[in-house]
């Protein structure tokens, strides 16, 4: 967080992960009694993790002491949450080092593992800059995970010295880093205001409204009118006096006050004459349901660039072209500025389509489904709203759990890598990807790689979890909007028929769970309970199973320790009670609300719910896709808990010298020799009568039409040529990503008696290549042989392509990642 012109009394506010806020300032002398009070509520576990050892009380004389400040050399924050200090961080100069400081963080028990971290490591190395800081050094229990963790995604440069029970860390607080971050959250800012006045707009006027029945702009009169909106809506139509009651004005100008949002529903050739008025009238945002722009070809593009130039020139963001539309709405308050005639209930969910009207159906089956709805916007041609501005909006909407993505192109699809992979990390996100595929080319074997198979791991990369099909997509976003995250891969199948449970197991398996195995003391409670089917695979309660003993074995098998997920089937025989069934599978979920639990109950496609309980249940017509949704939740469950590792410069990296030979190299293929030269100045040597006798590999950089550059590795040999075993990843990666890229290929132990270390290592300088030179379009070290543990690798092979670089290249973001 950027310190700026604040109240010092007042501190600095700051969000943390779960949405509260805290507030963090100077920690003066006079703050004794808060630290004192601070400190009784540490947990003996927390205490001996901040002071390297067993200290079990902190007293009163010594947090005095603490309190003494020297204003030369040290400084202390408090984090402070309802008048109450919930984390300190402070540094202390290192005595013959001015330019070096040891820092340490306190953070208590109910505010760790939230962010909190992070936010005050971001403000003490800000005060440490400010003193002439260059490097902070901590001390850090090994044993300390969630510190290491905090240290290492925090953007800086982190060098942990040699295993040991303490860990000593150097973190370099360059301001280069600290400069990109304040950038891109400057960016987000911008964005996040912009959209703002979209979706929660308190005027809007629609243009070309008019009487007829179907009528699209009389359609969205309609809906703003009869579904709660509480703002002024204004009808805009030279040739009617009147639209649904409400007096018409024949320009926007015409209306004499500001308007946050302007529907246009008028021919394609009017819309110029119509962002002239919006422009005269200082709106915000323009939603052009328009069509005859882009998809007409180069001319209807260029009349769209126009438009949007205008547009953003004059201050106004642009939702369209061909777009049907946009719902805001939060408990009684609707913003449908949609022609939509069905329209789901408030809810967590957010979407984004760029399928035009299929947005119609969208909506529709969201309705059906019991899905509820926070947001939904039709992009139409994305012409200027992307996918990516509405990231930045829903992150931190709070009525927004669950974003889902219905895409046809990304735009800028490495900026939708970096937002999808910060965002993932709080909320989930859906995507459909048969419309975008990936089509990387230029390395041995990418050839064979399914460019549906591509997509998917790419965006399994950022946390995106990738569908085939809108069913599919409803699918996992019921999950996410009633269930929790499940915490592990471990499945329990309750049911009252054999055949379905062994068919619901076998899907678990097909999509990555694994059967859970119950302890002793739970399969002597079922057994109490009269279950006798126990198979390996599923819990069998019969088909006489009433209410009672579904209600209580899910009660015992969700209470299980072995048990991460649960899904409960129903499938009714000739005399059964369906409601109270339904109703007590609801009221067993309630019992272990971190455990998700979904169901195929008697055919329903919906949701299951109990006037007892306001949690609710998604169902599914076939159990087989109860078991793939939460397949790929306990995916995403696996890939957010996954610490998110540093993407720093490798050592040894000569950067001017680098500029220096690709500006000699020019545009176009490069020669042997330079390509060489340009090697060795990132580490990397080219060798090609090496004497290493380990595997040898394939790391490349590949051109693909959608995601940009993109890393690609393999094993040479069989596994590339035969079975495609190829790993892709979208730049910039981390140093854990790096590692488990190389862990990802089934070919791996081929390699495991190898320097793993060192190829992790090469891997992480052609990944820093990619994100260091705009203009690098094909880098091939193929072949790349791997030496044993300890002697590193040598390039046998290398090409290496160069060309004009793109804007979005010219022009990269922060490379910090944020776990």
């Amino acid at each position: 967080m950027e310190f700026g012109e604040r109240n010092e009394d007042e501190g600095t506010p700051g969000l943390l992960r779960d949405g509260r806020s805290v507030l963090v300032r100077r920690l003066t002398a006079d703050d004794l009694e808060l630290i004192v009070d601070f400190s009784k509520r540490l947990s003996r576990r927390t205490i001996s993790m901040r002071m390297l050892g067993p200290v079990v009380t902190l007293d009163r004389a010594g947090l005095a002491r603490f309190m003494r400040f020297d204003p030369a050399g040290q400084v202390a924050l408090v984090a402070i949450h309802e008048n109450r200090a919930v984390g300190v961080a402070d540094f202390a100069r290192v005595e013959g080092h001015p330019d070096r400081a040891e820092v340490t963080f306190t953070i208590v028990d109910e505010f760790q593992s939230v962010g909190l971290g992070g936010l005050l490591m971001e403000h003490i190395a800000a005060a440490a800059r400010d003193h002439g800081i260059a490097v902070l050094e901590a001390d850090v229990l090994a044993e300390n995970l969630a510190m290491i963790r905090t240290l290492e995604s925090s953007g800086y440069a982190v060098e942990l010295g040699p295993p040991g029970a303490v860990l000593h860390a150097d973190i370099a607080i360059a301001p280069r880093a600290q400069v990109l971050a304040r950038s891109d959250r400057r960016e987000h800012q911008s964005v996040r205001s912009s959209m703002q006045r979209i979706f929660d707009s308190r005027t809007v006027a629609v243009v070309g409204a008019g009487r007829g029945e179907d009528n699209l702009g009389r359609a969205v009169v309609k809906n703003l009118l009869v579904h709660g909106f509480p703002g002024r809506v204004y009808a805009v139509n030279p040739n009617s006096p009147a639209v649904m009651g409400l007096p018409t004005h024949p320009t926007v100008s015409a209306i004499g006050e500001p308007i946050d949002l302007v529907v246009v529903a008028v021919a394609a050739d009017l819309v110029p004459e119509v962002m002239r008025g919006c422009a005269a009238a200082s709106v915000g945002a323009v939603v052009v349901m328009s069509v005859g722009f882009g998809e007409l070809g180069e001319r209807g593009r260029s009349a769209e660039l126009d438009m949007v130039r205008y547009a953003r020139g004059r201050g106004m963001r642009v939702i369209g072209p061909a777009s049907m539309g946009i719902l805001a709405q939060e408990g009684v308050r609707r913003l449908a500025a949609t022609f939509s005639v069905s329209l789901p209930e408030p809810g967590v969910v957010a979407m984004a389509s760029q399928s035009g009207t299929l947005g119609l159906s969208v909506l529709e089956h969201a309705r059906r489904i019991g899905l509820g709805i926070s947001s939904f916007a039709s992009l139409g041609r994305s012409a200027d709203v992307s996918p990516n501005d509405l990231l930045q909006w829903w992150e931190e909407d709070p009525t927004t759990s669950v974003i889902l993505l219905d895409l046809e192109r990304f735009g800028n699809a490495r900026k939708f890598a970096r937002l999808a992979r910060r965002v993932s990390a709080r909320k989930p996100i859906v995507a459909v990807t048969s419309a975008v595929q990936a089509s990387p080319s230029g390395a041995v074997g990418l050839d064979l790689v399914d460019s549906g198979t591509a997509t998917d791991t790419l965006l399994s990369q950022t946390g995106v979890v990738a569908t085939r099909t809108l069913a599919e997509m409803f699918d996992v976003a019921r999950l996410f909007a009633h269930q929790p995250i499940p915490r592990g891969d471990r499945v329990a199948v309750v049911t009252n028929a054999s055949q379905p449970g062994a068919l619901t197991a076998a899907a678990c398996r097909a999509a990555g769970l694994r059967t859970a195995v119950v302890e002793e003391s739970t399969l002597a409670a079922l057994r109490d309970l009269g279950v006798s089917g126990v198979s390996a695979d599923f819990f069998d309660l019969t088909p006489r199973a009433q209410a009672p003993l579904y209600e209580a074995a899910l009660r015992a098998v969700l209470a299980d320790d072995g048990v991460d997920s649960v899904v409960a089937l129903f499938t009714p025989p000739v005399v059964q009670s369906p409601d109270a069934i339904a109703a007590a599978m609801v009221r067993a979920a309630g019992s272990a609300p971190n455990k998700p639990v979904v169901a195929s109950f008697d055919g329903t496609e919906g949701v299951l719910s109990s006037a007892e309980e306001s949690r609710t249940l998604p169902s599914y017509t076939f159990p087989e896709a109860a078991a793939a949704a939460l397949g790929r939740a306990t995916a995403y469950g696996i890939w957010r808990r996954q610490p998110a590792g540093v993407v720093r410069e490798p050592a040894g990296i000569a950067t001017d010298r680098l500029h220096a030979l690709i500006d000699r190299a020019g545009i176009g293929a490069v020669g042997a020799d330079a390509t060489a030269e340009v090697l060795a100045a990132v580490g990397l040597t080219v060798a090609p009568e090496s004497e290493l006798s380990g595997p040898q590999v394939s790391v490349s950089v590949v051109a693909d039409r959608t995601f940009g550059p993109l890393l690609a590795f393999g094993v040479l040999g069989d596994p590339i040529t035969l079975y495609a075993d190829i790993a892709l990843r979208i730049t910039p990666v981390s140093d854990l990503d790096a590692a488990r890229m190389v862990r990802s290929v089934r070919a791996f132990p081929l390699l495991a008696e190898s320097d793993v270390d060192g190829l992790v290592d090469a891997i992480l300088r052609v990944a820093w290549l990619v994100e260091e030179l705009p203009e690098l379009a094909e880098l091939r070290l193929s072949p790349l042989a791997v030496g044993a543990p300890g002697q590193g690798v040598a390039v046998r092979a290398a090409q290496l392509i160069l060309e004009q670089p793109t804007q979005e290249r010219r022009h990269p973001e922060a490379t910090l990642q944020r776990p």
